[in-house]
This record gives C-alpha cells, sequence and structure tokens, in this order.
C-alpha cells in the first residue's frame, strides 16, 4: 500500500507486453452504458441552437477561483444542454463505436460516463441522470428531492453541493480503454476526466455559471448513490455548477 503510486506508474508503462483484448480479437465494448429497462430517455436541445456570449479563451481560463458559495439559482435546460455537449458531446459518429467527442481521449476510446444531479434545472425534476452523448439525449436514473442532500452528504461538502444547479460526476469505465491500450488504459481515465472538467469550467464561464471541481467525496456512498458496479464501474472526479446571483 505504501508504494501504491509506484506500482501504479509502473504497472502503466509503455511499451506493453503482456496481450491486448483488441489484438486478442475480444469484442469490443459498448461505447457507453446500457439504458435500463422501461427508463425514460429525454431529447436534449440541439446545441446548435443554444446562443451564449463570445468570450475569449484567456477570459474562461482566468475568471475561475475556488468557489465557496452558490446563491439559490438555477440553469436553464438549454443551458445544461450546452454544458453537456462541450464536455462529452459526440461531434462525429462513425460505424461501430469510433466517434469524436468535444474533449480529447487517448485512442478515441472515450472510457467516462458523465452522471449528473439535477438540484435547479428548469423543466427537469430533481434526481441523478447521465448523459447518452451518441444521441445527445439524458436518461433518468433515478428521482428524489433527497438526492441533492444526499450528494452533498457524499460530496463532503454539503454546503456548496446542495446549493448547487447541477452537479455533475464523472465515472470512469476502465474497460474501454484497457481493451486497446492494455494497462496504459488504466491512466487515460484518469486524465480525461481532468479533461473533461476543464472543458466544463471554459463552458460554464459562457453561461454565467462558476464550477468547483473535487476529487474528495465517499467512494463507498458515492457507488450506492450511482448504483455504480465497484469493479467496473469507478466514479473519479466530480464537480458542482451554480450562480452566485441570486435569480430564484
Amino acid at each position: 500500500m505504501e508504494n501504491i503510486g509506484y506500482d501504479f506508474i509502473n504497472g502503466t508503462k509503455y511499451p506493453v507486453y503482456s496481450p491486448i483484448d483488441q489484438i486478442q480479437g475480444v469484442p469490443e465494448p459498448p461505447a457507453e452504458l446500457q439504458i435500463p429497462e422501461g427508463a425514460t430517455v429525454i431529447k436534449l436541445p440541439s446545441p446548435k441552437r443554444i446562443k451564449v456570449p463570445d468570450i475569449s479563451i484567456r477570459q474562461a481560463i482566468e475568471s475561475w477561483e475556488p468557489v465557496t458559495y452558490f446563491s439559490r439559482s438555477s440553469i436553464s435546460l438549454k443551458e445544461l444542454s450546452f454544458l453537456l455537449w462541450c464536455t462529452q458531446g459526440s461531434r462525429k459518429v462513425g460505424s461501430g463505436q469510433l466517434q469524436i467527442r468535444n474533449t480529447p481521449s487517448s485512442g478515441l476510446r472515450y472510457p467516462l460516463e458523465t452522471y449528473f444531479v439535477a438540484g435547479e434545472v428548469d423543466d427537469l425534476q430533481t434526481g441523478l441522470y447521465r448523459y447518452l452523448p451518441r444521441s445527445h439525449s439524458i436518461v433518468i436514473e433515478r428521482l428524489g428531492s433527497d438526492i441533492p442532500v444526499t450528494m452533498g452528504n457524499t460530496s463532503m461538502n454539503f454546503a456548496l453541493v446542495t446549493r448547487a444547479a447541477v452537479t455533475f460526476l464523472w465515472v470512469g469505465i476502465p474497460y474501454r480503454s484497457v481493451w486497446a491500450l492494455g494497462n496504459r488504459g488504466y491512466r487515460s481515465v484518469l486524465i480525461e476526466a481532468g479533461h473533461t472538467c476543464q472543458a466544463l469550467i471554459m463552458a460554464a464561464t459562457c453561461v454565467g455559471c462558476r464550477v468547483q471541481p473535487s476529487d474528495l467525496f465517499h467512494d463507498e456512498m458515492m457507488l450506492q448513490l450511482a448504483n455504480l458496479d465497484p469493479e467496473s464501474q469507478w466514479p473519479l472526479y466530480m464537480a458542482a455548477v451554480g450562480k452566485e446571483e441570486r435569480d430564484l
């Protein structure tokens, strides 16, 4: 346990000499988790129809600072659609599992699933949802007014998360990357969570929102909240999104 960092880096070095499943002819894992039977899928507004103010890259980067307070405010469904599109939206979908999203991914494997808790999103019931990038839709995982409170307790930042309009959770599906990249794929999953969160920070600036990322949460509680398989679905990173000026 004391050498966990060294063991991880050493165990994921290139070149990879162990067999890689893609080369071995093992079937490719699906690009998205299955939609639960009977679950409700909601089509999001097209990102092409969402108008946002012109903000320079420099302004978007320099405007971020740690957030300690959110007012009671909401975001629109169009704004949520824009944030999801900028972070994990599919820009091109080819044959099979091939796709290009708006954030980089080693080998175009895209091993992340985007879950989010909608606290104050116009036209959405309070609850836990999951983004479906290939169709730019969301699926209801679970509804309930208590879910933001549960996420707040899980996050170790109750005051901020319970006042957020939406809280994102990125879940790694490591085998999507490991299938093609071998053990190096485990590194990719962690790195890509960072790419995605940075995209969220910059996109949120365009809709007047602030973002507070965090990798500090109770792992077992997060697994239960999102009903994840601890062997193959890893909660990695979360980010609370809200506004500092009241609009409710």
